[in-house]
């Protein structure tokens, strides 16, 4: 006894498959750009950051010895010294309505004042 709908199934699955693999290569690939892009980010930092420590340095404002313990002071400022700055952000209240808002809000969601700007950093 021939049952065709097998075939018509598997080809369906096979093709299913097939886009499946291509998503997930098409995601590999922007995945393996963000990084790229992330350590080309991360090494120009870390190039200005330290170019302004030779700075410092020549014009004896501090030495490294002295900006390591301040880069360790300010990693202390969260509680835990492991090389990571982790500033504490919590809700704001709208400076208009004066309802709380989520600590990465830009306007108020209850009257879309505009809320104060935080730290740079």
């Amino acid at each position: 006894m021939y049952y065709g709908w097998v075939g018509a199934y598997m080809r369906a699955a096979e093709r299913e498959s097939s886009r499946n693999a291509t998503a997930a290569e098409s995601a590999a690939n922007r995945a393996e750009s963000a990084l790229m892009r992330m350590e080309d980010t991360i090494q120009r930092q870390a190039l200005i950051i330290r170019s302004l420590l030779e700075v410092c340095a020549r014009k004896q404002l501090f030495d490294e010895k002295e900006f390591r313990d301040i880069v360790n002071e300010i990693d202390l400022s969260d509680g835990r010294l492991d090389g990571k700055y982790k500033p504490a952000a919590g809700p704001r209240n709208c400076p208009e309505c004066g309802k709380i808002n989520g600590k990465s809000a830009i306007t108020c969601m209850y009257c879309s004042a505009h809320l104060p700007d935080r730290e740079l950093i």
